[in-house]
């Protein structure tokens, strides 16, 4: 008769002729699960702290509520025009504000805080799985640490952006990507599905997808069967999701790309933009002591125990940050403060989010004074006025931007009818079938203030396709 399996693990590894694991005290395990979840608790406190709606915010919410109105995904009923540049972002906000009794605003503001600081726990665990880092092993947030310590993450984890979405994907790929490596098995289809996400996302972001994509189709698959059937499951989304853009806008790109020229060259205006987005906060320093710290002892290790996976992970997420803020510069940056960086910093810091506790990473102890000094210190100008020089600390709602939607009898002024340049009445017939026209060059606040049914022309053509051409 077999004796009964016991529970206990040491006596279970003896039996079966293995070493029992390690005994890991209570104060171990508290300094352990401290150090991993510190970074996550001082950026949802820190993105609580801005969290705050933007104009463009408000053009995707607006988007949100014709679709839900049967109007379809447009800025203006019956004028077929991709207004907003991120089509998952607007499922997103769609889904949840049908699923859910909480008010848009604050429904895109929490979700993007949320998605933010889940993309930083996943980009941890990430980085564990990847860099091998034991269950009981102290694990210590180097570059986790970089990333809560750069207030522009602070500040577009939510604004109403997919800036959260963005972060949430890369800590989704770095953790399917890490596992891959690890367990060496094949990709599975639904993993092959979310790293095919960055174009819906945003259509910059595809950089990241090809670059995942062939780290993949590298190493990762034994055939030209496995190639093909990676690519249908990986681009499948996107395909369909180009085929409806054609067909339903009559554009290659959402109209955003096309006002914002994005496939001009303005090297000089991109790099005073990186400048600006990084010289406050020293961001060249914590950059240097990652690449020295971490990412060169990880990289030794890795070639010592023959992980070719892990290197070629390792490899494209910080090509792929690099090509990705190339990019930036290259089409002149944006008008937002430090926000089209943040996705390669992210990529950059992500595989080495925490690094383990030895004397090889040594070097990394250089980032406590930069990341105290960031956490309390390091700020730009871009830091220190409310949002649109509003009196209201953390504007969400329309009621908290005062004078742009209710102060002065807005929606009044407007309800009368005719054709308004901004909040003065022209002696003009409006477009056919609207009642209402109002153009203006901040479209977001006045054009969900007014509802679904006013016309609103953008004057600097972010949802006017005759301007943004």
């Amino acid at each position: 008769m077999s004796a009964p399996v016991t529970a206990d693990p040491a006596t279970r590894s003896a039996l079966i002729g293995e070493s029992p694991p390690p005994h890991e005290s209570t104060p171990h395990r508290c300094l352990r699960w401290s150090l991993l979840a510190a970074p996550v608790v001082v950026y949802l406190v820190c993105g609580w702290s801005r969290r705050w709606m933007s104009d463009d915010g408000f053009i995707y919410l607006r988007v949100v509520r014709q679709t839900l109105a049967g109007n379809g995904p447009v800025f203006n009923a019956g004028e077929r025009v991709e207004a907003a540049t991120g089509p998952l972002w607007v499922s997103v906000l769609a889904i949840g504000d049908v699923l859910t009794p909480v008010r848009l605003e604050w429904l895109a503001v929490i979700l993007g805080i949320a998605l933010s600081a889940g993309g930083l726990a996943l980009a941890i665990a990430g980085a564990r799985r990847l860099l091998g880092i034991s269950g009981t092993q102290l694990a210590i947030p180097a570059g986790a640490a970089v990333l809560v310590a750069v207030p522009p993450m602070w500040t577009f984890a939510s604004s109403g952006l997919e800036n959260g979405l963005s972060f949430a994907w890369l800590g989704a790929s770095l953790w399917l990507l890490s596992c891959w490596a690890r367990d060496g098995a094949r990709i599975p289809a639904w993993s092959a599905v979310v790293l095919g996400l960055g174009p819906l996302i945003r259509p910059d972001l595809a950089v990241f997808t090809v670059t995942f994509l062939v780290v993949l189709l590298v190493a990762g698959c034994d055939s030209w069967g496995d190639r093909l059937r990676l690519l249908a499951w990986a681009l499948a989304l996107p395909l369909v999701y180009q085929l409806f853009r054609m067909g339903y806008y009559g554009s290659l790109v959402p109209n955003p790309a096309a006002a914002k020229e994005a496939s001009s060259s303005r090297w000089e205006v991109g790099w005073n933009y990186l400048r600006g987005s990084s010289s406050p906060y020293w961001l060249w320093f914590p950059v240097a002591v990652l690449a020295a710290g971490a990412y060169l002892p990880t990289v030794t290790a890795l070639r010592r125990d023959h992980k070719s996976r892990q290197l070629l992970v390792l490899a494209a997420f910080v090509a792929a940050a690099v090509v990705h803020v190339v990019y930036v510069v290259r089409v002149g940056g944006d008008f937002m403060h430090a926000r089209l960086i943040l996705p390669g910093l992210f990529a950059f810091a992500a595989p080495v989010a925490v690094i383990p506790w030895r004397r090889e990473y040594a070097v990394s102890v250089l980032l406590v004074p930069w990341v105290v000094a960031g956490l309390f210190l390091l700020r730009s100008s871009y830091d220190t006025y409310d949002a649109f020089g509003t009196h209201e600390r953390n504007p969400v709602t329309i009621d908290d931007f005062g004078g742009w939607a209710n102060d002065g009898g807005l929606r009044e002024l407007y309800g009368q009818g005719g054709v308004f340049f901004g909040y003065q009445r022209l002696d003009a017939d409006p477009v056919a079938g609207h009642r209402t026209v109002v153009a203006s060059y901040g479209i977001g606040v006045v054009g969900y203030a007014l509802g679904t049914d006013p016309y609103v022309l953008d004057l600097l053509g972010l949802a006017d396709p005759f301007t943004a051409h």
